[in-house]
């Protein structure tokens, strides 16, 4: 397109006039006035000058045209985008340079020729039907179309048509979008290695439109329920009816949790309908992959695999775990089973029972505490029980011996009871130790009991003479290795046989009940009393001086001449004679019970009911 330029110069425009000026004479011209002719003068003046400035404006308006001519040239055809014009029959008759470099060749060469032929042979009715739907509702159509082959590359690009009036042909916009689409195949490519990679792992895949509910459930996702191809369904509704109902409730919960963004991904265990009608245990997993500008959830992809197997184990331990702890509580002995760290993590009812029963309710049967703790609790801070358990437990843990056990039964001071400890090693993976506490109080009260007929005298309660001789031998040996002072009490019940022979011996049995007693009211805790023979008795006083042996032996006189025995309504006096002596240089205790022996001789003969002190 070209611009008629006006004339550059007043030469140019005189020759332009004259060559007009005889066509504009009039034949009834007269002649002019001096003043008239000056007058037209000075108006062809103004004329002159108003022409010139209509001339510069002109020159001025007709540069910006052309610059803006250029500068709509370069935006053309340096354009982002093609930009095509195509007559009736489908000839390009105008592009730009960019629609040029999109169909790959040169401006010259592409226009005359068919656009159709730089269309893929696979768009190309695609791209003729865009052009027959412009034409057909006089609106701009659109699509995405690849063209042909550029080397190595088909370039794809958006088409925009729009149709031109009077039905001259049609405009194009072209839209190179090549590198997007190569983006999407490659994650298409991708998207589709994972998933037949978890499809070939065994997990079934889905792929669900939140908009739409629509879900696109993969060939594994359907065979894991029972399903044919293409056969399970294509929406939500179509899973989550499958859902027992026993489960669904805390599914749906979980998908809301994870749509809100409570949790980063969806991680569900549940049942799921299989088409023969039974019943499946799947492991659920998920993420949202899209979100809206306002973070609505558009699309979630996920996977389903088979946990039936591992439910099923799950069942047979938790069977196995219950008939175990049904085992435990049918056991009388109270068992703990320990950690590789000696932590309590399992008991029976047994130990439940002990714990409520002593006020330890409040420490869950002592679940979760160590156990050396426990027993250094229960047993009131023995030490020497605490320690030797603790070395059995570690010697069992580390297979030094096959089982433990305390050399002697522990006491528990809550509740006046007592224990036998067992230690006996799992050998499993976890290094677990299983505890056993059994109840041998009863035992130990026998035990105790027929110790005490062999060490106590049942008539009287003193010592027996073997237990009242074991005892003073050891007394004597710490006297003289620490030097302590001691002193021996020989005493015997004056005239017993008449006693016996007036009263009976039943009567005579209730005395010497009743000696003991009153004897044991004066002597101190260490004393020790024994009975020797039928009436006659000794009393040790350890770390005891003379005098204060001989205060405390005058005392028993006294207390047993003032306490005479009732029996049968019959009040029996009776009196004692008491020989003493003093450790000096002694050295056995045979020895210092014959200096005791010789004074009792010499109160008996001195009259009885008295004390005889032998000399030191």
């Amino acid at each position: 397109m070209g611009f008629r330029r006006n004339p550059s110069s007043f030469r140019e425009l005189r020759e332009l006039a004259e060559k007009r000026f005889p066509g504009h004479l009039k034949s009834n011209a007269t002649a002019l006035s001096l003043v008239e002719a000056q007058q037209l003068f000075e108006e062809l003046e103004i004329h002159q000058i108003e022409l010139e400035l209509q001339n510069d404006h002109l020159n001025a308006t007709r540069a910006q045209l052309e610059m803006a001519l250029n500068q709509s040239s370069e935006l053309y055809d340096f354009s982002p985008v093609g930009s095509l014009t195509l007559d009736r029959a489908g000839v390009i008759t105008k592009l730009n340079l960019s629609g040029a470099n999109l169909l790959g060749g040169e401006r010259a060469r592409l226009l005359g020729s068919r656009f159709a032929q730089y269309v893929a042979d696979a768009d190309r009715s695609v791209f003729n039907a865009l052009l027959v739907q412009a034409t057909a509702t006089g609106d701009v159509q659109g699509g995405e179309i690849s063209l042909a082959e550029k080397g190595l590359i088909a370039p794809y690009v958006q088409v925009r048509i729009a149709p031109l009036p009077e039905d001259l042909g049609w405009q194009l916009i072209l839209v190179d979008i090549t590198e997007r689409r190569q983006i999407e195949e490659r994650l298409h490519a991708s998207e589709q290695r994972w998933k037949l990679a978890l499809e070939a792992a065994g997990y079934g895949v889905w792929d669900w439109n939140l908009l739409t509910g629509d879900v696109v459930f993969s060939k594994r996702f359907g065979e894991l329920f029972g399903f044919n191809d293409n056969e399970f369904g294509h929406h939500i509704e179509d899973w989550s009816s499958r859902i027992h109902p026993d489960d669904k409730q805390r599914v749906m919960a979980d998908i809301q949790e994870h749509f809100a963004g409570k949790t980063s991904n969806l991680f569900n265990e549940h049942r799921g309908q299989c088409k023969d009608g039974s019943w499946k245990w799947v492991l659920c997993r998920g993420a949202i992959v899209s979100r809206d500008a306002e973070g609505k959830p558009l699309r979630m992809i996920g996977t389903h695999v088979d946990i039936t197997g591992k439910k099923q184990t799950e069942e047979a331990l938790l069977v196995s775990a219950r008939f175990q702890q049904a085992v435990f509580d049918s056991l009388s002995a109270q068992i703990a089973v320990l950690d590789r760290h000696g932590t309590v993590i399992q008991t029976n009812a047994a130990w439940w029972k002990y714990a409520i029963d002593n006020g330890y309710a409040n420490a869950p049967s002592f679940i979760g505490n160590n156990y050396l703790e426990i027993l250094d609790c229960v047993t009131g801070s023995d030490r020497e029980t605490v320690l030797a358990a603790s070395a059995g437990i570690a010697a069992v843990a580390s297979g030094e011996v096959s089982q433990f056990q305390l050399p002697h039964p522990f006491f528990t001071p809550l509740d006046k009871r007592w224990f036998i400890m067992k230690v006996t090693p799992v050998h499993d993976v976890d290094e677990r130790i299983v505890v056993s506490h059994e109840d041998v109080t009863k035992l130990k009260a026998a035990e105790l009991a027929s110790l005490t007929l062999a060490n106590i005298d049942t008539l009287t309660g003193a010592l027996s003479r073997r237990n009242f001789l074991n005892l003073a031998e050891q007394e004597l040996a710490r006297s003289i290795r620490y030097q302590l002072p001691l002193m021996l009490l020989m005493l015997d019940l004056d005239h017993f046989k008449l006693i016996n022979d007036r009263y009976g011996h039943a009567a005579g049995d209730a005395v010497l009940h009743g000696f003991v007693k009153t004897v044991a009211a004066v002597l101190r805790e260490s004393d020790l009393i024994g009975r020797i023979g039928g009436e006659e008795f000794a009393v040790l006083l350890p770390n005891t001086t003379h005098e204060g042996g001989c205060a405390l032996a005058q005392r028993v006189v006294e207390s047993v001449r003032a306490s005479p025995v009732e029996v049968c309504h019959q009040c029996i006096p009776y009196t004692v004679s008491i020989g003493a002596g003093c450790l000096s240089n002694e050295t056995s205790f045979a020895a210092l019970l014959g200096v005791a022996d010789a004074a009792l001789y010499r109160a008996k003969n001195g009259g009885r009911d008295r004390l005889e002190v032998a000399p030191t």
